[in-house]
Order: structure tokens, then sequence, then C-alpha cells
């Protein structure tokens, strides 16, 4: 299997040497470049797994090649992790990196982030988005989820949310419609959970489990996020019950808190099923809030 690779984009060789030594133990090919204009010029021909970028560059900004990135429908979705020693500029960025980073760069919290990542390693080498929803992949979703993730770590946000409507009963309906039936269907109710929630929230469909996904960054007050559910469920209560086939179609609508003491992705995905199963199971109102220590008591 080829190693990731990890362009890193910073002028002072020290700093350089410092994050080449952390992602060469986590197993990714690294490539310097030390000038704004040659990185741009490589991200021309080479699309990396992650960039690593400062925005104090000779010829180029930082910024200015972050600009470029999210505006380049082949390299918008790699994930560039900003390094700065200016943190006036972490506040006016008129784009927003997957993370940001001040310097000097505790080393450890470096480390943290590629071990992180190193869960997710080969997701963006997959099709990021569902052929029939249009909405993320969940293994890009996993992605986004690990920068969330870092990101509460390392600075003032205490707490991200991971939004998740279930229908229960789809195993069931596909046993009623066919297969361009169900695609239709599906189509449909993705888009449903689009329009209700902002276009640019990251959007997921897990075909495993069957559970459209979305992420809330920024939760500005605890009831937030239950009006936000509460929207979604409406949404979705009226598309189902227009479409049911005498199976009593029901989304479970919740949203899991995550704070710091989620270890990894793989423990905030166990958390998000067991809310599921609750829902599912009648145990809580539809739509609720979850957070660890509520399903801690439950496990």
């Amino acid at each position: 299997m080829e190693k990731p690779i990890a362009l890193i984009v910073e002028d002072d060789r020290d700093i350089v040497a410092l994050f080449r030594h952390v992602l060469d133990i986590a197993g990714y090919q690294t490539e310097i470049v030390l000038d704004g204009k040659d990185a741009m010029d490589r991200l021309e021909v080479m699309r990396p797994n992650i960039v690593l970028l400062d925005l104090q560059l000779p010829r180029m900004s930082g910024i200015e090649i972050l600009k470029r990135m999210r505006d380049d429908e082949r390299l918008m979705r790699v994930p560039v992790v900003v390094i700065t020693a200016y943190a006036p500029y972490a506040d006016s960025l008129p784009v927003e990196p997957d993370l940001l980073l001040l310097k000097p760069v505790d080393i450890n919290q470096l480390s943290s982030l590629v071990q992180r990542l190193q869960a997710t390693q080969g997701a963006l080498d997959e099709p990021t988005h569902d052929f029939v929803t249009g909405l993320y992949t969940l293994p890009f979703f996993n992605v986004r989820m690990t920068f969330s993730l870092e990101r509460i770590k390392q600075s003032s946000f205490r707490r991200f949310g991971v939004l998740f409507a279930d229908v229960s009963q789809m195993n069931e309906l596909r046993d009623h419609l066919n297969e361009t039936e169900m695609r239709n269907f599906l189509r449909k109710l993705a888009d449903q959970f689009r329009i209700t929630l902002r276009p640019t929230d990251t959007m997921a469909w897990s075909s495993e489990t069957s559970m459209f996904l979305t992420l809330i960054e920024d939760i500005p007050t605890p009831e937030a996020p239950l009006k936000i559910a509460g929207r979604l469920r409406d949404s979705m209560k009226r598309f189902l019950e227009s479409n049911d086939r005498g199976l009593g179609l029901r989304a479970n609508v919740g949203v899991l808190l995550c704070d710091t003491d989620y270890v990894d992705i793989p423990h905030i995905l166990r958390d998000l099923d067991l809310a599921v199963q609750h829902l599912r199971a009648g145990l809580y109102t539809n739509p609720s809030i979850f957070d660890r220590e509520m399903l801690a008591e439950h496990r």
C-alpha cells in the first residue's frame, strides 16, 4: 500500500524538521516546499492527503493558497492545517481551514492529530460522495470529525455536535421497493435532510447503518442543537408519512454532544450507535440530546 502524502508548506527549516519527524513516524511520505508560489505549482499537479500550511510565505501567502484550494474542485476536500504565529490572523481568515495551530506548535499536539488521522488513511482516496444521496460518505465524514475532535482539544471550543437521523424500517422498505424505487426514495429523503440544514454543513449518508449525519461545529446555546433536531424531525416526518407503505416509517433524530474526553472517532461512533438504539427502543423522546456521561449510565 502506498504511503499517504503530506505536503509541508513552511519556510522555517526548524519547524519543517519537526513536522517531518512527526509525519515520518506516522507513516506519511512527506514533501517540503519553502515558497508559496512553488507550493501552488506543486498543488496543480498533485493531490496530497493533507497539507500543513504556514500563512507567512515568500511570493504567495498561505491565505491565498488556502483560498485557491477551496475554490478548486480537485483540492477543496484536502484537509488543511494552518500554522501561524499571529493569533489575530486566526480570527480574520476569509476561508476556514480544517484546523489552526498557533506557533510554537506543541509536538504532542501535532502527534495527537496525526495519530487520529491514521485511522482515516485512505478515506480521501475513495469517493467522497455517496452515489445515491449525493451526500458525503461515512469515511470522509470521519475525516471531518477527526479535525473537529482535535479542534476542541486545542481551542476554547469545548464541544461539537453530531446530528443523526435514523429510519429504523429501512430494511423492511427495501423488501417493498425495487432497486430503482429505493434509490429514488433515498435521494428524495436526502433532499429533505439537506434543505433543513445549512448548505455549508458537512452532511453524510452512512450506507452501513442507514443513517444521515451532520456536524454541528458551533453550539451558541444549549437549546440550539435541539431546535435543529426538531426542525429536521418535522421535515423528515412529513416526507415519510407521504411515502409510507403501511410500515410506520419514522425518523429517529438526535444529537450527540462530543467533548474532549472522547478518545477517538470509533469511540464517538459507538456512542452514536448506542443513542440510536435508545431512540428506537423509545427510552428517550424524539428528538433527544445525548452526551458521553448520559450514555455511560446505560451501557
